[in-house]
């Protein structure tokens, strides 16, 4: 790709931006912020105060299950901390980094609707970091259209309405695409990368809170983006490769280190990190016998695991980590009778016994993470169980398939392959959660951010290609006919 690569970096503003619009000035406006802001505290009150009273028993609008857990903990530090001083503060308590944050809420008003406002300024961060993302490439215009599924999100708003982690881990997953990608791209059009790293930056902090394994993932992903945009700079001419290229390299190492440092922490960093001693027996009395969670519990056991000897002991460990996650998740199909939850399971007699059966699983982990759930659930689970999940998600599923032919199309168009930097990103990171969870319903939560990026990211290549067409249809007008 080389020189053709720079070449057409270099062309920084998109062809449908405006006179005041281009690739370099990627902020959408205060006025977009504000816009969301508000968009995102109505919604979720209304969510609270009307929608969840209305489908179950929840007088302060605490959906039962996680944010009930987090509401509870949160309650409980804010009183220790009103009798002990701040030294009763843990980030996380219990392993629970939004309840931490939640507690410090609490000690101003512990009326639930207080999350409401940390919840939305969160949801305005992402959602302005989605639109920078896209402004890389497109204008400001389509970048604001193609970016509305993930504002208004219309199943997760509930979610995000709640104690959760989603909400941070979105704005930490837009600020960490936004800052690197900007800086990335900066340097290949010859500019210096200023203070995006900042931004990447934030968004790892707001990672490391709530999910720490993330930025484990992100990490050699990352370092491989680092390396490659090196070696693509370093095909520019001598007198001006240094100038860009140096303090890029300066701050993705400081943005490499920290993802290094703050990968660990929470409870659930036994997604990659805590199977190190993994045995099966400490799971006899918990999981029954015959269940599916129990004989894929018994095929990642130490004793029956089968390494492959061609990778290093850390990349067996952590294929058998992701294979064990697997098991944990499978506990749900026994602990829960719910039927929607019981139909939202795939790949139930996938249980890899060894890294080579893993390796295996990947290119099929891979199409769960980015397509899931699958056309032929759609109308069947909405039919039978008339779940709100397969009502909404399947409209967000069928943008994203078009989406993806769309942005297929536009990059052979325009050779803009720069695109695919957060692309390769997103699905490397929607591989990870393919691999390590085989239900539906959390498996859209975990991947929202980065699957949202690739959505917004096909809808965006899809409006640009319109605008393309009638740009050519009125510089070229069928003549009248005689």
């Amino acid at each position: 790709m080389g020189e053709s690569f720079l070449q057409h970096e270099l062309k920084a503003a998109p062809l449908s931006a405006g006179p005041d619009e281009s690739a370099s000035s990627v902020w959408p406006g205060w006025g977009v912020f504000f816009a969301i802001l508000v968009y995102a505290v109505v919604a979720m009150l209304l969510v609270r105060e009307l929608a969840i009273p209305l489908r179950i028993s929840s007088a302060d609008g605490i959906l039962p299950g996680d944010p009930r857990y987090y509401h509870e903990i949160a309650l409980a530090q804010a009183q220790a901390i009103r009798v002990q001083g701040f030294v009763a503060f843990d980030l996380r308590p219990e392993g629970q980094g939004p309840a931490g944050i939640a507690s410090l809420l609490y000690l101003v008003s512990s009326v639930p609707e207080v999350i409401v406002g940390l919840n939305a300024l969160l949801h305005a961060i992402a959602g302005v970091a989605l639109v920078s993302i896209l402004m890389n490439w497109f204008s400001r215009r389509l970048a604001l259209a193609a970016a509305l599924p993930f504002v208004v999100s219309p199943y997760m708003i509930v979610w995000f309405s709640q104690i959760n982690k989603d909400s941070f881990a979105a704005a930490g997953a837009m600020l960490l695409l936004a800052g690197f990608v900007g800086m990335t791209l900066r340097m290949l059009r010859g500019a210096r990368p200023g203070g995006l790293v900042l931004l990447a930056l934030c968004g790892v902090a707001l990672l490391w809170i709530v999910r720490p394994y993330v930025n484990q993932i992100l990490l050699p992903v990352i370092a491989v983006a680092v390396l490659v945009s090196t070696a693509l700079a370093l095909r520019r001419p001598q007198s001006a490769r240094w100038v860009t290229l140096v303090p890029f390299l300066v701050h993705a190492l400081v943005l490499l280190l920290t993802l290094s440092a703050l990968d660990s922490g929470a409870r659930s960093d036994q997604t990659l990190a805590k199977f190190s001693g993994f045995n099966a027996r400490d799971y006899e009395d918990v999981v029954p016998e015959g269940a599916v969670a129990r004989t894929c519990i018994n095929s990642v056991d130490r004793d029956v695991w089968k390494p492959l000897d061609i990778l290093p002991d850390s990349a067996n460990e952590k294929l058998r980590a992701l294979a064990a996650q697997r098991c944990m998740v499978f506990t749900i199909l026994y602990a829960d009778s719910n039927p929607f939850t019981q139909g939202s399971f795939v790949d139930a007699d996938v249980l890899p016994a060894s890294a080579a059966e893993a390796i295996a699983y990947i290119p099929r982990a891979f199409l769960l993470g980015l397509l899931a759930p699958w056309p032929s659930s759609w109308l069947t689970e909405v039919a039978e169980h008339r779940s709100v999940f397969y009502t909404i998600v399947p409209v967000e599923v069928s943008l994203l398939y078009a989406g993806l032919c769309a942005l297929l199309a536009w990059l052979c168009l325009t050779r803009r392959w720069s695109v695919l930097l957060p692309v390769i990103i997103a699905v490397a990171v929607l591989t990870v959660y393919g691999m390590s969870t085989p239900f539906v319903g959390a498996l859209y939560r975990y991947r929202y951010p980065f699957w949202m990026c690739l959505l917004s990211l096909g809808l965006a290549a899809a409006f640009d290609s319109i605008a393309r067409a009638r740009q050519r249809r009125f510089a070229h007008p069928r003549p009248p006919v005689q």
